[in-house]
């Protein structure tokens, strides 16, 4: 938490109030660690001996929002923006605060784990908040659509793999969902607690909408009173 904290506080700061080519450079350092961190791991558990399809698969939405952080810090569509920024912050803080396995530092799994969720959560603040690439209008229907259809194909692999992947099965120990229920009653539990998570992180940007709105309202209107002006 402390390097997370401390790197957000460091380099946010300073794209918004410092921006050139080196936030360009930041963001392609940081993409290119997120992608070359999760393709060692796999490399990592193939030459040990320990990789498994029902748990080794990069299929935790930790995982892949860390694929689609490294593509928006390069390419920064809305919807990629908003699903980095709606994950990570509801999802992978959680992580870093309740790892779901035991890992010891200085090993390698600490330092993947911990160093793919710092990378995770820095990635969405540095773009929204550092390069001000805000979430859109309907971003929180947007980024659900694709949640369901992710966890859709995500609980097959589920199905044919035996694994238990985004804890679709049971969940995960230590976590808000161990509080929730048996299944399948945790993952309805867990579906309100992300709607709620969701919500409120658009939150801050509802003004900044309805400014927009009204802005866009009032150059209307001044273009429909141009329009009626007599020739």
């Amino acid at each position: 938490m402390a390097v997370t904290v401390g790197s957000i506080a460091i380099l946010v700061p300073l794209a918004r109030v410092r921006p050139g080519r080196w936030v360009t450079v930041v963001s392609w350092l940081l993409a290119i660690f997120l992608v070359a961190n999760e393709v060692e791991y796999q490399i990592y558990q193939v030459g040990n001996g320990s990789w498994g399809a029902g748990y080794s698969l990069p299929l935790y939405l930790c995982d892949i929002g860390a694929f689609v952080a490294a593509v928006a810090l390069i390419w920064p569509k809305p919807i990629l923006v908003e699903v980095t920024w709606f994950w990570a912050i509801a999802g992978a803080v959680q992580g870093i605060l309740t790892p779901d396995h035991a890992i010891v530092f200085p090993s390698y799994d600490w330092l993947e784990f911990y160093g793919d969720h710092i990378g995770v959560v820095l990635a969405p603040v540095f773009l929204v908040v550092g390069r001000r690439e805000h979430p859109q209008p309907r971003a929180v229907l947007r980024v659900v659509v694709v949640s369901v259809a992710v966890l859709t194909v995500v609980g097959i692999v589920d199905a044919v793999t035996g694994g238990n992947y985004d804890y679709l099965r049971s969940p995960s120990p230590g976590s808000i969902q161990s509080l929730l229920g048996p299944w399948p009653w945790y993952i309805l539990g867990t579906t309100v607690v992300g709607l709620v998570l969701f919500t409120v992180l658009d939150l801050p940007f509802w003004p900044e909408r309805r400014r927009a709105k009204r802005d866009a309202a009032s150059r209307g209107g001044l273009a429909n009173l141009g329009s009626q002006q007599p020739v």
